[in-house]
């Protein structure tokens, strides 16, 4: 605007100057760029390599600062973007204030792989005074997306030469003062103005003609030209030329000259049809507006008609006497145009005549301006763990309109950020918790935005908005936590490497549950899936040797929290029981029985009871599974007992002296086969028989931990090989000492039947003794044969022969033609 007033223009620059620096306070830093005026050149020198891999702006500024006599087509700013797309481009998608200052950027690719150079080219010339600050908002097109960034230009500004009226520069103005007047008097008012803001004007008389006059007059600080004594046309001068030289604190200055006339002054005066006028106008009418009209009570043909004094924003008609503004008045930029009283003077040189009549000119203001307010956009980044009543700055809100001096500030919540914010005084506060947590904030980047309304009270009123755009960063603030079962049955027969069981761990910060799972310490039978939390196992689980296992799990979250090195942990025992399987077989101990008893032997009598246990704790049953013995035996549990009695009658009934039983022992599954030998011994006898009922005594399990040795493959080969060899090697030696012994080893058959006979005599007295204790044995229950006495009664048979039903071996006594089962 080419007329603002100092007021103005001072707040115009303290608006930019808080834009400014609120724009950079909410930016990262980034280097700051003072452009020259340097045209756009079609080469582009090699940019320096970069290791970024994504597309976007490498290193554009945040702000750019630029001199307002930069000429156009000056580079502004150059820098880099990253894109996989060969032919990207970059447009402005945004220009605060709205201009077309800037062309289209240029993009052109330099040697390095994906870098291009952006140049935003000056397109216009720039006015520190109209606009200080351009913000631009750029977007990176490409084939896969687009990214948007703002930069801000700041326009520094240059001194410029103080701008003086141009009939005031040449010719030179021309002043015609009547004659008789008051000193002092205001003779002329230099028309002259800086471009610059805030910046001072000084005037000074750099000459005077005639040189009698240099006394007379003088300049003041608002360029008026006072005279110190008054005009007298008939003695004095009757015109002078002044030499007027206005400069700024640069230096900067123009000049011109002030012709003054002096009129001869005519009696009687003249009188107005309208002596004194009250005029209201509304500010803003443009130059040329109509403000009034005033007429001389005369038929002289040349009245003219000036004012009194310089009033810089009014002119007069010289012939018609129509007052009207001289530019446009606005009452923001100078408040003295409220109301001035004019005095206007009107002359006719044929009549010799004038006349002075007062027109008071009062301006009403119009509500043209909305409220400006600093700063003019909130955008912060905040913790989400920003406590509630925390201040995260103040708007102060301004009206240049005079007659609104009160800004309403109304704060919009949207949907996301209802109640988050509050203002007190000016003060954006938060009002409530500011949740990173939550996938609706998620959607929106993590970002609450809100608006500020800044209304005036003018008619209508205007608004001002004040985005505020508040982005949360995550704070780690929940540990993890364990949801059950914590308690996971696993059957023992479980496979190497299978699943035995999920841990499942929860955490609220956002990402949810981004953890990973482990087992302190480690554990030699189980291991995790560090992401999904599977439990595996890595060996083979025995419920006999174990039924409980317990683990520590535990959880580490991630990525949740701006320093990734703040970390959150929890854990859990988990406890594993192992169920138990059918898997052993029974454990018979021994497996081969031996009893002799009497044939006196009462049935159902315990013959012998089996040790037998199971390592899996079912319950055992016992089976004859042989036909013969079936008939014969019984089991009662793991007893066996003969069914009925034996009979050893000659000529009549004569039963088995030797029976081979054989019992499977089963647990329901697996099945033991027990083999028992029962010797019955004839015997007859005139002793009643007395029966003793032996309580049998529970098994006694006996758990053994049998180590083992598991060495290397080659090393089994190689122990294989050389045990083969030794065996060879022993072989070959028996077998030569046995060649070495055949020649001796002759057989006497007297000697032999004399010595079988001799043993067989021995025998009988050691019978009839063995026949007493068995029979007091038999008493008692099952007996079985010492090992000596059994090994002298098998030295009778002497031979051995294979029974072609059966199939079973047996001893015979050649002479006597009694056999012995094996």
């Amino acid at each position: 605007m080419a007329h603002l007033s100092l007021l103005h223009l001072v707040l115009l620059n303290l608006l930019q100057l808080c834009i400014l620096t609120e724009a950079q306070s909410s930016t990262p830093p980034a280097p700051k760029t003072t452009t020259q005026a340097t045209e756009a050149q079609s080469s582009t020198p090699p940019a320096p390599k970069t290791t970024t891999q994504a597309t976007g702006f490498i290193d554009l500024p945040a702000s750019v600062a630029i001199l307002e006599s930069t000429r156009p087509r000056s580079v502004v700013v150059e820098f880099r973007v990253q894109s996989a797309d060969p032919s990207p481009t970059v447009e402005i998608v945004s220009l605060i204030p709205e201009s077309r200052v800037f062309e289209t950027p240029i993009v052109s690719q330099v040697n390095a792989s994906n870098i291009f150079i952006v140049q935003i080219v000056l397109n216009d010339s720039l006015d520190y005074e109209t606009v200080g600050l351009h913000s631009v908002r750029l977007a990176l097109v490409t084939a896969g997306g687009r990214v948007e960034q703002t930069f801000h230009v700041q326009v520094i500004n240059v001194n410029e030469p103080p701008q003086c009226q141009p009939l005031f520069q040449l010719p030179g103005a021309e002043v015609q003062v009547p004659e008789g007047l008051p000193a002092p008097l205001l003779v002329y008012n230099v028309l002259a103005f800086d471009p610059d803001e805030n910046d001072t004007l000084s005037f000074s008389i750099i000459g005077i003609q005639p040189d009698s006059a240099k006394g007379q007059f003088m300049i003041d600080g608002g360029g008026g030209v006072i005279s110190n004594l008054s005009f007298d046309y008939q003695n004095g001068p009757q015109e002078f030329l002044l030499s007027l030289l206005v400069r700024d604190r640069q230096d900067a200055n123009c000049s011109g000259t002030v012709r003054i006339k002096v009129l001869r002054v005519f009696i009687p005066p003249l009188d107005f049809l309208i002596q004194s006028q009250d005029i209201s106008i509304f500010e803003n009418g443009g130059a040329g507006d109509i403000v009034a009209s005033v007429r001389a009570n005369t038929t002289a043909p040349d009245v003219q008609y000036t004012f009194l004094q310089s009033y810089p924003p009014y002119k007069i008609g010289r012939e018609d006497g129509i007052i009207t503004t001289a530019f446009n008045l606005d009452l923001e930029s100078d408040r003295s145009l409220e109301q001035r009283v004019l005095l206007v003077r009107a002359f006719s040189v044929s009549e010799g005549r004038r006349g002075t009549a007062t027109v008071t000119v009062n301006v009403l203001d119009v509500n043209e301006h909305a409220p400006f307010c600093v700063p003019s956009i909130f955008v912060l980044t905040v913790p989400e763990t920003t406590e509630i009543g925390k201040s995260l700055g103040t708007v102060m809100c301004g009206d240049i309109d005079i007659s609104n001096h009160n800004v309403l500030l109304t704060l919009r919540d949207n949907d996301a950020s209802l109640y988050k914010f509050r203002l007190q005084d000016g003060q954006l506060q938060v009002n409530g918790t500011l949740d990173y947590d939550t996938a609706r904030i998620a959607t929106n980047s993590f970002q609450y935005e809100a608006t500020i309304l800044a209304t005036d009270s003018g008619a209508p009123p205007l608004t001002t908005v004040i985005p505020v755009m508040v982005t949360v960063t995550p704070v780690n603030e929940f540990d993890p936590q364990f949801v059950g079962p914590f308690e996971i049955a696993v059957p023992e027969d479980a496979q190497w490497g299978s699943v035995v069981g999920t841990v499942k761990a929860m955490d609220a910060d956002w990402r949810f549950d981004a953890l990973l799972y482990s087992l302190p310490g480690g554990d030699a039978l189980f291991s995790i899936n560090p992401v999904g939390g599977q439990l595996y196992l890595k060996g083979s689980l025995d419920f006999e040797v174990k039924e409980v296992y317990s683990l520590r799990v535990q959880a580490v979250d991630f990525d949740q929290d701006v320093d990734l090195t703040v970390q959150r942990t929890g854990a859990v025992d988990i406890t594993i029981r192992v169920q138990n399987l059918n898997d052993n077989p029974p454990v018979c101990d021994p497996v081969s029985y031996e009893s002799n008893i009497f044939s006196t032997r009462s049935a159902g009598l315990p013959i012998l009871t089996l040790s037998c246990t199971d390592r899996d704790r079912d319950p055992l049953t016992a089976t004859i599974t042989n036909g013969a013995a079936v008939d014969r035996f019984q089991m009662n549990g793991l007893t066996l007992s003969s069914r009925n009695a034996f009979s050893y009658v000659p000529g009549a009934v004569y039963d088995r002296t030797m029976f081979e039983v054989t019992i499977a022992v089963s647990d329901g599954k697996h099945t033991t086969d027990v083999v028992a030998y029962i010797y019955v011994v004839p015997w007859t006898t005139t002793v009643p028989t007395t029966t003793t009922t032996t309580t049998p005594k529970p098994p006694q399990v006996v758990t053994v931990v049998q180590e083992f040795w598991d060495p290397d493959r080659w090393f089994v080969v190689v122990l294989t090989i050389t045990g083969a060899l030794l065996l060879l090697s022993l072989a070959l030696l028996i077998w030569k000492i046995l060649t070495w012994t055949s020649v001796c080893a002759t057989t006497d058959p007297e000697a032999s039947d004399n010595l079988l006979k001799n043993s067989l005599d021995s025998e009988e007295p050691r019978k009839q003794d063995a026949a007493n204790q068995n029979y007091q044995s038999s008493l008692d229950g099952t007996t079985s044969l010492p090992k000596e006495d059994l090994q002298k009664s098998l030295m009778r048979f002497d031979g051995k022969a294979e029974d072609p039903v059966s199939g079973r071996s047996y001893l015979f006594d050649s002479k006597t033609g009694e056999r012995r089962w094996l």
